[in-house]
């Protein structure tokens, strides 16, 4: 019997994000806003804000640059606005869905290498690699022994991405390498820092919208559809709590426990557009 793949939970949780995103939100993007102080933080305007932080990548390529690995292309919104800007992009995806994303929306406009970038294998060299909030799911150091074999003599690496504050864990937010570990290996490479860019109060107000979105819509759904069940299956409902009580919890601290806030975010991340060349 051929044994089942398992799908990794960032994978299935991107996959997620955007049939949602594409239903209630009317964007493809699934990665943070970039919310300048005169932008209302609100789903209307989210897609704006996506498209402004896609454009604080743009601006961050040197010039010069002509072939771009995009690395974790999710669903392919940024490699369109690099082939728009008349790029040669290639990505590199390792979820099948993701994928077919990528081919159905710009077909032959960009070539797709369905693997991981630790997996990724190729004789190619690119002007440019970029990681745009895809960093967080590397290893550091492989991903760094790496790019020199697939880089063009002085060409560059750019990561737009958070990073965990030095000593906060990863609790109660997730996600995001140490920044100070980070910072600590990099320096062992020959990479030449170009731009390291700050935007963590910009980008943590995504956090703020999704903040809300917790409160007025799924908050009360949970309640009302936990009052509907208890009310009309109370056995099933109080196995179902047992059963599943470390999950419940987990999940109600990660989303209900109002730590989901760009006032958090601020304190835990830090949330850079990094340029190196290399030497």
């Amino acid at each position: 019997m051929e044994k089942i793949k398992k799908i990794s939970p960032n994978e299935i949780g991107l996959e997620v994000g955007l049939v949602l995103s594409r239903f209630f939100f009317n964007t493809e993007h699934l990665h943070f806003g970039y919310w300048p102080d005169d932008l209302i933080i609100n789903i209307d305007n989210l897609k704006k804000a996506q498209d402004l932080h896609s454009n604080q990548i743009l601006a961050s390529i040197p010039e010069g640059v002509k072939t771009i690995l995009d690395v974790g292309s999710g669903s392919g919104g940024l490699a369109e606005k690099l082939v728009e800007n008349n790029y040669e992009v290639e990505c590199v995806s390792p979820s099948s869905y993701l994928s077919d994303a990528i081919e159905k929306k710009l077909d032959s406009s960009v070539i797709v290498h369905r693997s991981t970038f630790e997996s990724f294998d190729t004789q190619k060299k690119y002007d440019l690699i970029l990681f745009s909030e895809s960093f967080q799911y590397v290893n550091i150091k492989k991903t760094l022994n790496k790019i020199p074999n697939i880089i063009k003599e002085k060409g560059h690496l750019l990561i737009c991405d958070f990073f965990r504050q030095p000593g906060t864990g990863t609790k109660p937010l997730g996600g995001g390498h140490d920044w100070g570990v980070f910072k600590k290996i990099l320096s062992s490479y020959d990479f030449l820092e170009l731009k390291d860019i700050d935007i963590t109060k910009e980008t943590a107000r995504t956090y703020d919208l999704i903040s809300q979105i917790l409160d007025e819509v799924a908050g009360p759904v949970k309640d009302l559809s936990a009052k509907y069940l208890n009310s009309h299956y109370p056995r099933g409902m109080k196995l179902l709590k047992w059963y599943f009580d470390k999950k419940i919890k987990r999940i109600n601290r990660i989303y209900f426990s109002g730590n989901m806030t760009g006032e958090m975010f601020n304190k835990l991340k830090t949330y850079r557009i990094l340029l190196y060349q290399s030497l």
